[in-house]
């Protein structure tokens, strides 16, 4: 404390800056893929299974 080494009050506001953008971009950059691709998968397989039902069943015409 008060050492010519210690972060100006500039320094450590950017510092905390850049640590809450890290902390908020690499999160969301795990996460958003996951949740797009557990969309995906849901509508992959909620389609598969629909045309899986429909074979079976007799069409009208």
């Amino acid at each position: 404390m008060g050492g010519a080494d210690d972060p100006t009050i500039g320094e450590a506001l950017i510092g905390f800056l850049l640590a809450g953008a890290v902390g908020v971009v690499l999160p969301a950059l795990v996460v958003l893929p996951l949740v797009g691709l557990g969309i995906w998968l849901t509508h992959f397989w909620k389609r598969r299974r629909a045309k899986r039902c429909d074979r079976g069943a007799p069409t009208a015409r």
